[in-house]
This record gives structure tokens, C-alpha cells and sequence, in this order.
């Protein structure tokens, strides 16, 4: 079984982080690349992956980190964010 932990950061202007930690080491797409990279649409008939395509569409900006080694020398996991803006929110470190 592995472990999740879900963090929701309200930054001020109408801007929110969610951050997401889980025990697996791998980062998926798109939260492996910058913005403006694309991720394939899921199968129809798959179970999962809808989530990322969703960041990837409604998110301003997102990103991804492996976490150093647990004591018994295993990945911690990863940690990975991205930020929405509200209405007339001008996107992240635009000035």
C-alpha cells in the first residue's frame, strides 16, 4: 500500500497551489517537463491517467521533485505541485 498526502496552499490574488506527495519515486508527465509540453489523452478504456491531462489544461504552472532516501536507503517518494489562478488573475511571476 502506498502513501499519499494532499496540500492545498491559497497564495493570495486568486491563486492556489496543490501539492501532492506519494511514496513512488517516478514523476509523469507533464510534471517531468516544462509547461507547453503535451501529455496523450488516456484510453478510453483505461483506468486512470484523466488527472494529469487536467493539470495540464486548466493548470498556469506545475512542476515535480524526487525526495531524497528514506533510512532504509528507498525513495521517499516525489513531490509534485502546480498552481490555478482565479478570474483576471495574471499567470504566476508575471509582473
Amino acid at each position: 500500500m502506498r502513501s499519499a498526502s494532499l496540500r492545498l496552499t491559497a497564495l493570495g490574488d486568486g491563486w492556489l497551489r496543490v501539492g501532492v506527495w506519494d511514496s513512488s519515486p517516478h514523476i509523469p508527465a507533464p510534471f517531468d517537463k516544462p509547461p507547453g509540453d503535451r501529455v496523450r489523452p488516456a484510453r478510453e478504456d483505461a483506468g486512470g491517467g484523466r488527472g494529469l491531462l487536467l493539470v495540464q489544461e486548466y493548470a498556469d504552472s506545475w512542476g515535480g521533485w524526487p525526495l531524497g532516501d528514506d533510512l532504509l536507503g528507498k525513495g521517499a517518494g516525489k513531490l509534485l505541485w502546480f498552481e490555478v489562478g482565479g478570474p483576471g488573475a495574471a499567470p504566476a511571476g508575471a509582473a
